[in-house]
């Protein structure tokens, strides 16, 4: 009944590729030119969620269609003798090909950023060692060498053939050398058996090749935001301690831990919550909270710090910012304040940190001795502090959180800390701008985004934190216009920042672990509904995909103009 079942899977959706994907254009296609003949080159790849993707391929000389007909029966016959469990399927049309050589192409890689480099690879004209796109990159077929340089790695080109092509392949990029190889893109289609039955057709593009194409944005990120937030929620241990992360091409943990990142994923987690309200979320972030406890210390009755265990025993100013944050954001959710005196001690905690001749906080101190370590470490922490205090103020009035904010932002003001673009701090002002409707307050929240525009919006990179930062514009323009303060305005390109969070929203996409791009890497599974980082060896870290879930969850709140129910 197995074997049947996974035949019938397979044929039934192939059956409804060649009945409803486009089979009329890929009837008419032309088809592209391998030396002097124009050739029908199709790719078939079976995904399963533990391990990756199994990949055939066929050419051609009469159509498309013919080339499909071939390599489904090459699928078949695997899936009859090994009986995978079907996941995925996903099939690649050769559309256009280039003929280059190894040392061109060795040199012309150099110019392209970490895993940017997007096509597809055939080492002969008759494609018969030959490797679509997601294969090249689920398995660093090109990296960066010890000498800093990127480049084609035959190592991992040697291991790939050895384990998933070929049981023997002793492959030698110098064999190449004197030789024409092949680029190619192709035109992707994708299937899901664990959602719904439909093939979807994948984007084209050097920057968003092979994501799926959306006709309803707001449905996607809906999506997203669930599948996200559950994929933070399922990296909870039963300790409470978080999966921090995996290096997505060989499925390798990422050996550090970070219990600022810790507890600013719980705080994204929550807000996840509050757009889902599903129980289990909730359950696992109270068990995050409770390992959050372990790392807390008190230097007296009412001064708590986060000690960072994992880096030195490091007290670090954000992460008391971002454990109030959490702390705060699940009373907020679930009514529960047990962690509100916890959380008012870390808050004498920040202010204890201030520097007596700077007015500055101190960033980072020593453990036990609670003496300076570094005065500044990174921007981001004193935008947390302060918007911290300010969630804390917001819960339980002290108006002591309050001052201390109004006090710092004269510095971040008189400094010019809006130069920094710091998503922590926009979100700061905003919040401040609920109890003080002040211009200057206004101004620096219109400051802190208005000449990175242009920045974010040309940029190719899936720098999650943009979103973050001009939603919080974005709102802050809306509170400008309902305190009849328009005039502040007059200098703020308002259309800009539409088109830039548009474009940003849909272009986050592409660094989102959809099924199709998962599928090539060693467990899919591990990383699938993770958020990952291209140019940073496609690192899947619970802060990626804290960034990523909270700048859609403001996009999907504010920006279109209502919440998922």
């Amino acid at each position: 009944m197995q074997t049947m079942s996974n035949l019938q899977k397979f044929n039934a959706a192939m059956n409804r590729f060649r009945a409803k994907t486009r089979l009329s254009s890929i009837r008419d296609m032309e088809m592209p030119q391998v030396q002097t003949e124009q050739k029908a080159i199709v790719y078939l790849s079976i995904g399963q969620l533990n391990q990756r993707a199994k990949v055939f391929h066929q050419i051609s000389d009469k159509s498309y269609e013919h080339a499909l007909e071939k390599v489904s029966s090459k699928a078949l016959k695997w899936i009859n003798k090994y009986q995978p469990n079907l996941a995925f399927l996903k099939v690649d049309l050769v559309h256009q090909i280039e003929e280059t050589t190894v040392p061109t192409l060795q040199k012309n890689i150099q110019a392209f950023k970490k895993n940017y480099f997007r096509r597809g690879l055939s080492f002969d004209a008759d494609f018969s060692l030959s490797f679509l796109e997601q294969e090249v990159v689920g398995n660093a077929f090109v990296r960066e060498a010890t000498n800093g340089i990127i480049g084609i790695d035959e190592v991992n080109i040697r291991h790939y053939l050895k384990t998933n092509r070929y049981k023997i392949f002793n492959f030698n990029l110098s064999a190449y050398n004197n030789k024409s190889i092949y680029l190619f893109d192709t035109i992707g289609y994708f299937f899901d058996f664990t959602e719904q039955r439909q093939w979807k057709t994948l984007q084209q593009g050097e920057l968003t090749n092979g994501v799926r194409q959306t006709s309803n944005l707001k449905k996607e990120i809906e999506q997203i935001v669930k599948k996200a937030t559950h994929f933070l929620a399922k990296e909870i241990q039963p300790s409470g301690q978080f999966n921090y992360g995996y290096f997505s091409a060989f499925a390798k943990p990422i050996g550090t831990y970070n219990i600022l990142r810790h507890a600013s994923s719980v705080y994204a987690m929550l807000e996840g919550y509050e757009v889902l309200k599903t129980k289990d979320i909730l359950i696992k972030a109270q068990q995050s909270l409770t390992y959050l406890m372990t790392a807390i210390v008190f230097k007296d009755v009412n001064t708590a710090y986060v000690v960072d265990k994992e880096n030195n025993n490091e007290i670090k100013l954000g992460s008391n910012a971002t454990a109030i944050l959490a702390m705060t954001k699940y009373a907020e959710v679930s009514g529960d304040k047990s962690y509100n005196d916890t959380a008012e001690k870390l808050a004498n905690g920040i202010i204890a940190m201030r520097n007596d001749e700077t007015g500055h906080y101190n960033h980072v101190l020593h453990y036990p001795d609670f003496t300076i370590k570094d005065k500044f470490r990174i921007i981001y922490y004193e935008g947390e502090a302060v918007f911290a205090l300010l969630r804390l103020y917001q819960l339980d009035g002290n108006k002591k959180w309050l001052d201390e904010v109004v006090s710092y932002f004269e510095i971040f003001i008189a400094e010019e800390y809006w130069k920094e673009h710091d998503h922590w701090l926009s979100y700061a002002v905003n919040e401040l701008t609920d109890y003080l409707s002040e211009d200057k307050y206004y101004q620096f929240g219109l400051k802190n985004c208005a000449d990175k525009l242009s920045f974010i919006y040309h940029r190719e990179t899936t720098f999650a934190t943009f979103l973050e930062l001009t939603m919080a514009a974005y709102k802050m323009i809306d509170k400008i216009k309902q305190a009849d303060k328009a005039y502040l305005l007059n200098d703020f390109d308002e259309e800009l920042l539409r088109k830039t969070i548009d474009k940003r929203a849909e272009f986050q996409r592409v660094g989102f672990m959809y099924p199709e791009v998962a599928m090539y890497f060693k467990q899919p599974a591990l990383v699938l509904n993770g958020f990952f980082i291209r140019h940073q060896s496609l690192r899947v870290r619970i802060d990626d995909v804290e960034h990523n879930l909270s700048g859609y969850i403001q996009y999907l709140t504010y920006r279109l103009g209502e919440s998922m129910t």
